[in-house]
């Protein structure tokens, strides 16, 4: 059952998550917001139409990974602001957004360290064959995983897939174990690279043809949607790992399961995926030599409550009137007419 109208009307304003069945995860925002003559619903919307019936007379959406469109926005009048809980945006219409008023916030820098410990954790996990041996020893079988084969990693090349942050604290961790490092980012000046000590790939064919194993750390964008298919598939090397943390439709599935099946590919760490969450009749659950953890690469206890409280500080300094430009970045910020006036 949704809220009636008069349930809302004794706040300030609204915020409001619609991804979610548990109030109490967001404690630490409540704890922001409503000193500040706010009030946080936090309800699970199962449609477009009951996010739209949850969103009225709210002046902030707080999302995860909610679908925030035109057609959605043309039935919130009221609504001003959209947070995004992360990194990407790939979920929000920032131009639907921007030309109907609506400020836009998120945090790009907020588990740069976790992803990448996240990433090295996958690449590890499948080349030293951790979650195979744990399974075994557990069934009571010592030395029931056949060692080989087992990558070295020390003196091998790790390939990354786009170069921002967090790609960057990743370089750091890989040149700690000796690996070579060679990263493309056509976007980039070449003195990116040789500040960081990695090697610039001229494109993602010679990068996928130098590296033992792949890193993906790319955005998601029309231009990265299937970036990794079966043509890239093929111009890996024998036995390669594929790590992804950046962003499922990355990668086509289909074709990630046959270049598991028939190679080249010698194992892969995923923790987003093209579904999510990943059906449970997936083919990559069938595959030994691959782990899957459940787009949690961002977390951990510090970046978890980092968040929430820049998300809180974020509600609370534009329901102020000012930017929140010191706690979010806000990628419209120089071309949307907010509804409200901002300092």
């Amino acid at each position: 059952m949704l809220p009636r109208m008069a349930d809302r009307a004794d706040a300030g304003f609204l915020a409001v998550q619609t991804e979610s069945t548990d109030p109490a995860w967001f404690e630490i925002e409540r704890s922001i917001i409503e000193p500040a003559g706010g009030r946080v619903l936090v309800q699970r919307a199962a449609t477009q139409d009951e996010r739209a019936a949850l969103l009225q007379g709210a002046q902030a959406v707080l999302v995860g990974s909610a679908r925030i469109d035109g057609p959605l926005l043309d039935r919130l009048p009221d609504l001003e602001l959209v947070i995004r809980y992360g990194v990407g945006i790939d979920s929000l219409d920032v131009q639907a957004a921007t030309e109907r008023g609506v400020v836009i916030a998120h945090y790009p820098d907020f588990c740069q360290p976790e992803v990448a410990n996240h990433a090295l954790m996958l690449l590890l996990a499948v080349a030293r064959k951790a979650v195979l041996h744990d399974r075994s020893i557990r069934a009571g079988a010592f030395r029931g995983v056949p060692l080989p084969v087992t990558p070295p990693l020390t003196g091998q090349t790790l390939g990354l897939v786009a170069f921002g942050n967090i790609a960057r604290h990743m370089a750091r961790r890989a040149q700690a174990m000796e690996m070579r490092v060679v990263a493309f980012d056509p976007y980039l000046p070449d003195a990116v690279f040789a500040e960081h000590g990695v090697e610039r790939a001229p494109t993602l064919e010679a990068l996928l043809e130098a590296s033992d194993h792949v890193s993906i750390h790319a955005p998601l964008t029309p231009e990265t949607h299937h970036l990794f298919s079966r043509a890239q598939f093929a111009r890996m090397r024998p036995g390669a790992i594929l790590v992804n943390t950046a962003r499922g439709p990355i990668v086509e599935e289909a074709a990630l399961v046959e270049a598991l099946r028939d190679g080249p590919l010698g194992g892969a760490g995923i923790d987003v995926f093209e579904v999510e969450p990943l059906p449970a009749t997936s083919a990559l659950t069938q595959f030994d030599q691959v782990v899957l953890t459940p787009h949690a690469a961002f977390y951990s206890e510090r970046s978890n409550r980092h968040i929430k409280e820049r998300v809180g500080r974020t509600v609370f300094a534009f329901m102020e009137g000012r930017w929140p430009d010191d706690v979010a970045t806000i990628p419209n910020r120089h071309e949307v007419r907010p509804k409200r006036s901002l300092r």
